[in-house]
């Protein structure tokens, strides 16, 4: 509908305009050959005008102008009609049809023509055969005729096609989406390489997909985890509980201890949980503009005391690292790598820790001389409630890099493990805040506490 609208008020308003220009030429031309019969009636009266006029009729044979001379009761004295228009008698421009003899017969024309007073007893009339504006009005009425036409077949036909492609696209949005609720975690709905705006809504969808399949995937992984991390000191507890009560030794310093160890690790599962959670419930209305190397700093201050006591040392390689963030979830994923990184390392192990940015992207690197982990450990390394120390001699919930990963993933940011040739090196890389004077919705950025 919109391109036939379209269609027909182009074509209208060069319809317009071309006549318009049509009508200011005749005009022009019209006003020229009156001019010279004025002049020639100024130079020799009437007989001088019936003279120019006899011999514009024998030398212009095929001619595009009509003369007419008549006194002041409009009675034909001279010219190419033997009676006066009856619609044509005021002064001044008008339009109308007249009849003109010739080989063929007698032929109806419309003019355009002008009529002015040259004497008391004289009128003039010459006009200008408006044949040509009334073919192009014809053609046009019949271009816009075809036009409209084919502009609503067209229209039609690439409105059918269209509406097929989105009910098409409607239908398998709906299919795969019953797939996946019956599921089929892996269906994705088709795209066909156009790039067009169906198949960047079908990578949309796809994505949403993708990130339901991961979080389920991880949530059965960590229900497993879980169940097993929940059951282990529940049955040591009230294994312990029971063998006291047998012995009849409730007070025994020993089982209070060991009780409370293990209720300290339920509560650090049960917290790190939480984090988790909220890492990844976090909203960007909640970023702002944090320095990445200064939270570095912060963390490595607040282990320098427990590297030392464990035989490590820590080193730092700071540049500014500008990210769009939020300071608290940062600093939790830099202190798990800390953490991590102490815990695993081994003795006289060096840590190093650097942030640096380059190529848009912020990148905080934490490396150890330790033993590593092997190639084929780092995906599992990274799930949910995942420890490699089968023997579980270190504490932990193995939750710390999956925070960490977590936290990337919020801020937009990758999390990946690399080999130390020796050792270990976990490499954070999250986009670098490229303004210094606004945030990501254009606000001011606020200050950082």
């Amino acid at each position: 509908m919109a391109a036939l609208v379209a269609t027909i008020t182009a074509l209208t308003l060069q319809y317009f305009r071309t006549i318009s220009v049509l009508d200011a030429e005749s005009r022009h031309v019209v006003g020229a050959e009156i001019n010279s019969f004025v002049d020639r009636y100024a130079a020799g009266g009437l007989p001088e005008l019936l003279r120019f006029v006899d011999a514009r009729a024998r030398h212009d044979e095929i001619r595009d102008y009509v003369y007419i001379i008549g006194n002041s009761q409009f009675e034909v004295i001279a010219g190419d009609l033997s009676q006066w228009p009856q619609d044509m008698k005021s002064n001044g421009w008008s339009s109308g049809a007249i009849p003109l003899e010739n080989s063929q017969g007698t032929i109806t024309r419309n003019i355009d023509a002008q009529i002015v007073r040259l004497g008391p007893d004289c009128r003039l009339l010459v006009g200008h055969l408006a044949t040509g504006r009334v073919r192009l009005r014809n053609r046009f009425i019949e271009t816009l005729i075809w036009s409209i036409g084919l502009t609503a077949l067209i229209g039609l036909g690439f409105g059918w096609w269209i509406s097929r492609r989105a009910l098409s696209f409607v239908e398998r949005a709906s299919d795969s989406g019953e797939q996946f609720l019956a599921g089929h975690l892996d269906v994705r709905l088709p795209t066909t390489g156009r790039g067009d705006e169906y198949d960047r809504l079908a990578e949309m969808v796809n994505a949403c997909f993708s990130e339901v399949e991961r979080m389920l995937v991880s949530l059965r992984a960590a229900t497993d985890g879980l169940a097993h991390d929940l059951k282990t000191p529940i049955t040591r507890i009230k294994a312990r509980i029971e063998l006291a009560i047998m012995r009849d030794s409730l007070a025994d310093p020993v089982l209070f201890m060991e009780t409370v160890q293990d209720l300290d690790a339920l509560l650090k599962l049960i917290n790190d949980l939480l984090g988790l959670a909220r890492t990844e419930s976090i909203s960007v209305d909640a970023f702002r503009r944090v320095d990445l190397a200064s939270v570095v700093i912060e963390a490595v201050t607040l282990y320098e005391p427990v590297a030392e006591s464990e035989g490590r040392s820590l080193n730092v390689h700071e540049e500014p690292a500008i990210v769009l963030g939020v300071r608290p979830l940062l600093m939790h994923a830099v202190v798990n790598l800390i953490d991590n990184a102490i815990k695993y390392s081994g003795g006289g192990s060096n840590i190093q820790v650097a942030t640096e940015t380059r190529d848009g992207l912020v990148i905080l690197s934490v490396a150890d001389n330790g033993i590593g982990i092997a190639a084929e450990d780092h995906d599992r390394a990274l799930a949910r409630l995942s420890r490699l120390d089968q023997s579980q001699t270190k504490p932990g919930s193995g939750l710390g890099l999956s925070i960490v990963a977590a936290v990337a993933r919020a801020h937009g940011g990758t999390l990946t493990l690399a080999d130390n040739l020796p050792g270990l090196k976990v490499i954070l890389e999250l986009p670098a805040y490229l303004s210094e004077n606004t945030d990501h919705d254009g606000r001011s950025a606020g200050t950082i506490t």
